[in-house]
C-alpha cells in the first residue's frame, strides 16, 4: 500500500525548486519508472551476463549459445519474472507515479501565465 504521507513530503522536498530544476527533477523520477519496464530489466541483465563473458570466455557458437540460453532461463523467468527481482520494484514504481503527478501540478502552478 502506498504512503501518501511519505509521498507528499518527498514532493513537497522539490517545491520550492526554479521551473528548470523541477522539470530535470521529474525527467529523472521518468527515467526510474522507465527502469521498472521489462524491456529495460532484460537488457540491463543481459548486458550484466555478456560483459563478463566477453572478458573471460571464449567466443564461439556454443558457449554464446549456453549464456543466451542460461540467461533466459536463470536471470529472466527466474530472478526477474519469478522473484520479481527488478532495478525499480513494482510498489516504488507506484509511489514515483504519484510523486510525479504531484510535481508536474507544482510544474504547471510556476509556468507562466501568456
Amino acid at each position: 500500500m502506498k504512503d501518501m504521507l511519505k509521498i507528499k513530503k518527498e514532493a513537497s522536498l522539490y517545491k520550492d525548486l526554479p521551473q528548470k530544476e523541477l522539470e530535470n527533477v521529474i525527467r529523472g523520477y521518468k527515467s526510474l519508472v522507465r527502469s521498472n519496464s521489462d524491456k529495460y530489466n532484460f537488457i540491463i541483465s543481459f548486458i550484466f551476463m555478456v560483459i563478463p563473458y566477453l572478458i573471460f570466455v571464449d567466443i564461439t557458437f556454443i558457449t554464446m549459445s549456453l549464456l543466451i540460453i542460461i540467461h533466459y532461463l536463470f536471470m529472466w523467468k527466474y530472478l526477474i519474472k519469478h522473484k520479481k527481482l527488478k532495478l525499480v520494484s513494482d510498489e516504488d514504481k507506484e509511489e514515483i507515479d504519484e510523486i510525479i503527478l504531484i510535481l508536474e501540478k507544482y510544474l504547471e502552478n510556476k509556468k507562466p501565465i501568456k
